[in-house]
């Protein structure tokens, strides 16, 4: 019966804390005209701390004079050191090409094991391809996808043999 009594008197305290809730909780509804002012507000404080256009290339101006001979200095050789590394690997890559390996990843991967190796880039290149046959060039495949073969040999075929066996005087 004691439980009783307390759950009642719970559920009377918690209905009586909705209803105050409620009345507290009044929510203002907003004119577009009063919304409009407030973002104006919002917006005027958000950018008055912000320079103009003008003002940041006059601050740029200022700060890049303010460089000293030596800092105007290293910006150049960075910026050189940057180029040279580009065309460096350029070269790698051509040599690569060059070599007949086309596709992006094994030229990639290539470049990358040859760069590591001591000595003339060139001369590392050669050596890894004969010693990494799967690298080599590749034989062509036609637009239609059927590979050409391309032999050392000198084989005859049907027509030629039977021309040289009946005119063996004649080089062919």
């Amino acid at each position: 019966m004691e439980q009783e009594n307390v759950q009642e008197v719970e559920t009377e305290t918690t209905a009586t804390e909705e209803v105050e809730n409620n009345s507290e909780n009044v929510e203002k509804v907003f004119t577009q005209e009063e919304v409009n002012k407030i973002v104006a507000k919002e917006k005027a404080r958000a950018t008055k701390n912000i320079p103009s256009k003008e003002d940041l290339a006059q601050f740029n101006e200022w700060k890049e004079s303010q460089k000293s001979q030596e800092d105007k200095y290293n910006d150049l050789i960075k910026s050189n050191g940057e180029k040279d590394t580009t065309i460096s690997n350029l070269k790698m890559e051509n040599e690569v090409l060059k070599a007949g390996i086309t596709d992006a990843d094994e030229i990639e991967f290539i470049i990358y094991k040859v760069g590591k190796m001591e000595g003339n880039f060139s001369d590392n290149l050669k050596e890894y391809l004969a010693d990494n046959p799967k690298f080599a060039k590749k034989q062509e495949t036609k637009a239609t996808g059927i590979e050409t073969k391309t032999s050392s040999a000198t084989k005859d075929d049907g027509v030629l043999a039977i021309l040289k066996a009946k005119h063996p005087d004649i080089d062919f």
